[in-house]
This record gives C-alpha cells, sequence and structure tokens, in this order.
C-alpha cells in the first residue's frame, strides 16, 4: 500500500519543505531584527510590507507582520493550502477549533510517512528480486515490522499533535450546544405530531356526533299509540279458535 502512495507523498514532501523553509526564514530575521516573538509561532503573519526597512514603526502600528516579501508570502500560502489539502490534520493557522499545527510534529510525521513509503519499496523488492528459496526469512520480517511500526509512529503523532492543538472548551461548548438544538428539534417535532393527532381526533368526533332528539308533543304520542294498537283480524264464520 505505501509503495502506491509514493507520488502523493513525493508532493507532500515538496510542499512541506515549502512550508518548514519560510517558518525558519522567518523565526531568523525577526530573531535578527530583535522583534518581539509571536503569539504563536506555528502560526506566521499573512499582513506584508514592501518597505522593511521602516519595519519597526510599522510593527508598532499595525502589530504583527510577515517577514516575507509579497512573492514568499503568496508561494507559503500557496504550499499551506495543497499541504491542508492532502492531509486534514494540518491547520496553517488558528481557527475556531483548533490552534496551528506545530511545525516540527509536521516534519516529523512527513518524514515517517516517506520512510514507510521507502520500507514498502524495499519489501516487494526483495519478495519479486530474490528467489524464496535463498532469501533469508529475517530479511523479509524485519523490513515489514519496520515498515509497520514507522506507520503506527506516524499516526500516533498525528493523533498527538490533534490533541494538542485542539481548543477543549470551544469543542465542550459546540457540542454541549450541538445536543441542545437537537433535543429542542425532537421536542418541536413531538409536539407536532402530538397537535397533528389531536386535530384527527377532533375531527373524527365531530363527524361521528349523534343527532340531538327531537322533543315529542302530544300529536307525536298519539300516532305512535294508534300505529302500535292496530285491530286484530275478524275470525271467519265455521273456523275455531286454534286456527287463528
Amino acid at each position: 500500500m505505501g509503495d502506491g502512495l509514493i507520488p502523493f507523498r513525493i508532493v507532500d514532501t515538496y510542499h512541506m519543505i515549502f512550508i518548514a523553509h519560510y517558518h525558519h526564514l522567518t523565526w531568523r530575521l525577526r530573531k535578527e531584527r530583535a522583534l518581539p516573538k509571536l503569539k504563536n509561532r506555528n502560526s506566521l503573519p499573512d499582513l506584508t510590507i514592501n518597505d522593511q526597512t521602516d519595519i519597526e514603526t510599522q510593527q508598532e502600528k499595525i502589530g504583527e507582520i510577515s517577514m516575507l516579501t509579497p512573492e514568499q508570502q503568496r508561494k507559503l500560502v500557496h504550499h499551506q493550502k495543497k499541504f491542508s489539502r492532502s492531509h486534514t490534520f494540518y491547520k496553517p493557522h488558528e481557527t475556531e477549533t483548533h490552534f496551528a499545527f506545530p511545525l516540527r510534529l509536521l516534519v516529523a510525521i512527513v518524514v515517517l510517512l516517506d520512510c514507510h513509503s521507502c520500507l514498502q519499496v524495499a519489501l516487494g523488492t526483495c519478495t519479486w528480486a530474490i528467489s524464496y528459496h535463498v532469501r533469508p526469512f529475517a530479511l523479509t520480517t524485519v523490513i515489514l515490522c519496520c515498515s509497520i511500526t514507522v506507520n503506527i509512529t506516524a499516526g500516533i503523532l498525528i493523533s498527538v499533535g490533534d490533541h494538542k492543538t485542539r481548543k477543549k472548551d470551544v469543542l465542550e461548548r459546540m457540542f454541549r450546544q450541538q445536543l441542545t438544538s437537537e433535543a429542542i428539534r425532537r421536542l418541536e417535532k413531538r409536539k407536532e405530531k402530538e397537535r397533528r393527532r389531536n386535530e384527527g381526533l377532533d375531527s373524527v368526533n365531530g363527524s361521528e356526533a349523534p343527532t340531538p332528539l327531537k322533543s315529542l308533543t302530544r300529536n307525536d304520542v298519539a300516532d305512535t299509540g294508534s300505529e302500535l294498537t292496530t285491530p286484530l283480524p275478524t275470525p271467519m264464520p265455521g273456523s275455531s279458535r286454534n286456527e287463528l
């Protein structure tokens, strides 16, 4: 797997070299000009000035400014964007949830990933170039163990850098807000269901309501009684009571 990622890791190493170069150049220039230290040495300022000779007066008015020329600053931003797209753990500047990613960890991670790819290439070469009849068993074992160890170490460093730059209080507050909004949404959904159910019950009860009874009058009672008291049929002559 690592040998298939070599082209992408070469590009990442290329971007990392420029990022590290401009970081060290900024730190050296600020030290030579006796400028105050940056609030976060891993997050370089974006603001540039054309007149580097008047940097002291500009620094008092503006605050933190970049020691790079506009062209160098443009290249730095370009390589930072390219690298952050390839590796999401890398944050060149402080964000709402993270601080800037440490440069030393960044260099270590990229070097370890490159070593992993090189070890994978060495393992594949030994496997296919040397016959298994004469190939030492310890050779492939050692290369494979080193390759796995290097890859795991890079993953651990990524996790350490992420936890180190994470703003825990901000993340906890955002998590609480997300939970609160989710609970409110569920309550509103439940209330909407209850309201619709109550409206359905009201409509059913309204359609099945019995018609009110009509008050009976004396004429209605008399008509009802006459219908119930119908005369019996008159017996025919010669018929007995049993036949009736």
